[in-house]
């Protein structure tokens, strides 16, 4: 037969569909491999990422969809990996689109779910999910424990596919295009499995700073000099409609509104307070970069703190020409912050940290007017300023830890980009910060601490975008930004098997919204302004 050649310039995408027909492993002509649609297409990723978010929901949320989802979520699983495993064994999975795979696999959801089904092989109740007969205990349920072995059969594929990949030489596997794995970074790309890293390495250090920070007062309120401060203190936990015993688990948002009104009763209003709560919880996100270097973080904050600022004028006998010129000066800081940041990003805090600055700087005060020199009127502003100097350096820094460009695992052949757009970058120490002063002048001057059960109450109350964004939105960020860069063709194709993908996950999505249709207004309303939820706590909030 006569060879039948394509002129590569004339229809480049016809060349590389007949090139990737049978490619060779010594040439890497693209500087990617040969795209493989039933593991990396389009269809596949939206799919995964719609229904695992959802089931991520679900599982924080909605219990009575628990049943329902956990199959979605398993069945999609098993496609991907199942799919995975046959391209490995025809020789038709490059070692890139399976890093994809185990990458993608590994979201957030699926985490939760395998802690918790080997959880249950001692005590089944710990299984998410609500079984069929509910007469039966979840220990005695068959369908329980056909789930389990479905959830950790998962597990076990996921951990055959690390094997697969890691381990060189497997006797009959082979990974077509291995020329591909140096031109397409392979260093960065293997370390992508581990995208939890950063966010472990940051909890690690909140938890040291929180404890760093409890064992200072701990160590300061058992002189025996040291007297307690009187139960009338105006940063005491709230007292009950009887006046006669105090609430040790005071929330983290009615906190802040009775520190921020008594340090600025004049400058305060409502709707500046509910911003600046609203933008504080937002620093628990890992940021996104819309164009350049400008950071979504920043543009959201900016332009939210804008709306506080003069969405509402000042109050009847003030100055209002002092009140508005402190505005337009807070505003003007703010835009200065965000301009410096697009110059040199890494060098100071974004504006969601001069939230939580704010905050401590106003706690430090209040420690400073209202306790006296024989409890914490020193030492109390000497440990929240040190503190929050100490972690905001530490949160500018600590983007470099866990992060492989920054340690050296980048392709010699790539130019360097910045920093920022590394995809482990991530900087969400500071609300540390806010959770350090609530407690170190409500709670900790008493000789009191709060059970891990009442520090939860106290701060997920009112604070519900800050459980949502810490729990769902920025571990899953993180997840999708991995999982999205760990691609390597990004490939459009669309197969049978993806447009099933997402005929089920569009129907899960229908499931979450006839779900959240029943929701009551005023419950999103609460969400939004962080108020107290009516059904779980019917005490006004200020």
């Amino acid at each position: 037969l006569t060879d039948l050649t394509f002129s590569y310039l004339a229809d480049k995408k016809m060349y590389e569909t007949a090139f990737c027909v049978n490619p060779p492993d010594d040439v890497c002509p693209f500087g990617l491999p040969c795209p493989n649609a039933d593991v990396t297409g389009l269809g596949q990723q939206i799919s995964i990422y719609i229904t695992t978010v959802i089931y991520a929901i679900v599982l924080i949320y909605i219990p009575s969809l628990q049943r329902p989802m956990f199959y979605a979520h398993l069945a999609l699983l098993y496609s991907l990996l199942i799919a995975a495993m046959v391209s490995v064994c025809n020789g038709e999975l490059s070692r890139a689109d399976g890093i994809f795979v185990i990458i993608t696999v590994a979201s957030p959801a699926s985490l939760y779910l395998w802690y918790y089904s080997l959880r249950s092989i001692w005590n089944a109740n710990y299984f998410p999910m609500q079984h069929l007969d509910r007469e039966k205990p979840k220990g005695r349920s068959r369908e329980v424990y056909l789930a389990r072995v479905l959830s950790l059969g998962s597990f076990a594929f996921e951990i055959a596919m690390i094997f697969v990949l890691f381990i060189p030489n497997v006797k009959g596997i082979k990974f077509p295009q291995a020329a591909c794995d140096q031109s397409y970074d392979a260093m960065p790309k293997w370390y992508m499995v581990a995208w939890e890293l950063p966010v472990a390495i940051q909890s690690v250090v909140i938890t040291l700073f929180y404890f760093l920070a409890l064992l200072c007062v701990k160590l300061w309120t058992k002189r025996t000099s040291y007297k307690a401060p009187s139960s009338s203190h105006v940063l005491q936990p709230l007292f009950d409609q009887t006046e006669t015993a105090p609430r040790e688990n005071v929330d983290l948002v009615s906190w802040t509104w009775r520190l921020l009104c008594d340090q600025y009763p004049n400058f305060m209003s409502r709707t500046l307070f509910r911003v600046l709560v609203f933008v504080g919880q937002l620093a628990i996100l890992p940021d996104v970069i819309l164009v350049y270097r400008v950071k979504g973080k920043d543009c959201a904050a900016l332009l939210l703190i804008a709306v506080g600022l003069f969405l509402e004028p000042p109050r009847m006998g003030v100055n209002r020409v002092k009140i508005f010129l402190i505005r337009i000066v807070v505003l003007l800081f703010l835009g200065g912050v965000v301009f410096i940041r697009l110059l040199i990003s890494f060098a100071i805090p974004s504006c969601t940290d001069w939230v939580i600055i704010f905050i401590a700087v106003s706690a430090a005060s209040a420690s400073w007017t209202h306790f006296s020199k024989v409890d914490m009127k020193i030492f109390l502003p000497v440990v929240i300023i040190s503190l929050t100097v100490a972690i905001s350096f530490s949160n500018v820094g600590i983007v470099y830890l866990g992060d492989p460009y920054a340690i050296g695992f980048r392709s010699p052949t790539r130019e360097p980009s910045y920093f920022p757009e590394s995809f482990a970058g991530i900087d969400t120490v500071t609300p540390v910060v806010w959770i350090i002063c609530w407690l170190a002048t409500s709670v900790w001057p008493w000789h009191s601490t709060l059970t891990s059960e009442r520090l939860k109450q106290g701060l997920w109350k009112r604070a519900h975008l800050l459980k949502m964004c810490s729990t769902i939105v920025g571990p899953h960020l993180l997840w999708i930004k991995a999982s999205s860069k760990a691609n390597p063709t990004h490939s459009r194709a669309m197969t049978f098997g993806q447009i099933f993908a997402m005929i089920v996950s569009f129907a899960s999505l229908l499931c979450l919204a006839d779900v959240s249709v029943t929701v009551k207004k005023d419950v999103w309303l609460s969400v939004l302004i962080s108020e107290a939820i009516v059904d779980e706590q019917s005490s006004p909030s200020p």
